[in-house]
């Protein structure tokens, strides 16, 4: 098994608290500060390097209208 990459984040903390705040303002289930750092990492993969394909390891985020 790999190392497990967990870089420190401490000084962009209250930006993810934000982040993570905002998208749960209309969420059924909350989601938790990795998730929100996914969802970004995610976003930039597929704005920048739009050939590679992200397999996703995490809670599925969907905004439901109604």
């Amino acid at each position: 098994m790999g190392l497990k990459f967990r870089p420190d984040l401490t000084d962009y903390r209250v930006y993810i608290e934000l982040l993570a705040d905002r998208l749960n303002e209309d969420a059924l289930f909350k989601m938790n500060l990795t998730d929100a750092v996914k969802i970004l990492v995610e976003q930039k993969m597929a704005e920048i390097l739009p050939d590679i394909v992200v397999t996703k390891k995490r809670t599925i985020y969907q905004k439901l209208k109604f």
